[in-house]
């Protein structure tokens, strides 16, 4: 016996110096002496030279004949985008069915299970967070939405620009071989030409890039051949916001406030562990972590302490919110009238290039030699209707950021 308890004293005599040596070799590296740092490694050292790119395997001309828009759509309205968007928003499904919602039938048959206030607590509180998604994602498929819309106008736009400046180009090309012109305003116009041939590439790929995002945000099968084709009138309001009237609106229906109200009816106390998600994920550092997980089942769950800290916190939280949510409803508010404004302005501008181009008509049908003034008033109206498609898209951008930051995407 006694050689056995000497046995065990030494082993536990030399176990305690082994963990003694592991550890301060640890705590001696890990304090007082810095981690090894990564060697560098050696570049090569040039002189400077200049940034081209290689071009050699392309194409010397480019193929003529630019992009061109399908015959057939699938039409989408914008309630379409907004009801498919909203119906389906990530998450937002899965927290309306969240199993905790519904409290057990016989709840003293299930301990575990929350009971009927908390089960109604955390039905609402889920129900607003998947409405703040859904508003979320309202709002970014209908700004896609409406970047279809305008990259659509744009294309025919830029196409009858291009094929008025082909026959320009051809008519100048002619006049050169038999010596009626110069070659720099030939060139000036191939030049022109191939400047709307690749904008018309790129807006033809970016065409595409937003069929592709609105179909994965409302579900739409990624494999139809036919686009989508934006049908919306662009009807720009005349009448300017009461910003006033949007803030209370705004405060009193967004899903993010009213989640946090929701947590906060009932002194934090049966939401606190909601309460503390919510707070881990603004910032790990607000909620009340456990150093030792021995604790957190030891202890009961909550304390009144941790529920009062809780409760500042979402107070906090709450008022910070309404400021800032106040601030976004004012700034959209501003911005919407700002575009309201422009879009007036470039209509009449339009409306004067469009009396320009009549006035070169008539010139035109009277016998007079007006080609190259014809070609200019044409570009002139052209752009100019770009300019004002552009107006009335941005004011429907600014009206969608208005309605988000209102919380009524989710409720019209």
């Amino acid at each position: 016996m006694r050689r056995c308890m000497i046995t065990l004293s030494v082993f536990a005599l030399f176990a305690a110096l082994a963990a003694g040596v592991g550890c301060g070799h640890h705590f001696k590296r890990n304090a007082s002496s810095p981690s090894p740092k990564a060697i560098a490694p050696n570049l090569e050292v040039v002189s400077r030279s200049s940034v081209e790119p290689d071009v050699s395997a392309l194409p010397l001309e480019t193929g003529g004949k630019p992009a061109t828009r399908p015959g057939e759509y699938r039409k989408l309205t914008a309630y379409e985008c907004r009801y498919l968007a909203v119906k389906n928003a990530p998450f937002a499904e899965d927290l309306d069915a969240h199993p905790e919602n519904q409290s057990p039938k016989h709840p003293r048959l299930h301990p575990r299970q929350p009971t009927v206030e908390d089960s109604e607590l955390g039905r609402r509180t889920r129900g607003y967070l998947a409405d703040d998604f859904r508003n979320t994602a309202a709002g970014e498929a209908l700004e896609q939405f409406f970047q279809l819309a305008q990259s659509e106008g744009q294309f025919d736009l830029l196409a009858k620009s291009l094929e008025e400046l082909r026959a320009r180009l051809r008519d100048a090309e002619d006049a050169e071989r038999r010596g009626l012109a110069d070659r720099a305003g030939v060139d000036a116009l191939r030049v022109q030409v191939l400047d709307l041939e690749a904008r018309i590439a790129q807006l033809d790929a970016g065409i595409g890039a937003l069929n592709a995002g609105l179909r994965a945000r409302l579900s739409l099968a990624a494999s139809d051949p036919l686009p989508l084709f934006p049908a919306d009138p662009l009807r720009v309001r005349p009448e300017d916001v009461d910003a006033e009237e949007a803030v209370r609106t705004g405060l009193y229906y967004r899903p993010d406030l009213n989640l946090l109200r929701t947590l906060l009816s009932d002194e934090g106390r049966a939401a606190d562990d909601l309460a503390q998600s919510l707070l881990k994920q603004v910032s790990p550092l607000l909620a009340h972590l456990r150093s030792n997980p021995i604790i957190g089942v030891l202890l009961p769950r909550g304390t009144r302490t941790q529920q009062e800290a809780t409760r500042r916190q979402l107070e906090s939280m709450l008022a910070s919110r309404e400021r800032q949510a106040e601030a976004e409803i004012r700034a959209a508010a501003l911005t919407l009238r700002g575009h309201r404004l422009a879009t007036v302005a470039k209509a009449a501008e339009v409306r004067g290039l469009a009396a320009k181009l009549q006035e070169v008509e008539k010139r035109a049908a009277a016998g007079q030699p007006v080609t190259a003034e014809l070609t200019k008033a044409k570009l002139d109206l052209w752009k100019g209707q770009g300019e004002l498609l552009k107006a009335a898209i941005d004011w429907h951008l600014a009206d969608v950021k208005l309605r988000q930051a209102m919380g009524l995407l989710v409720r019209e």
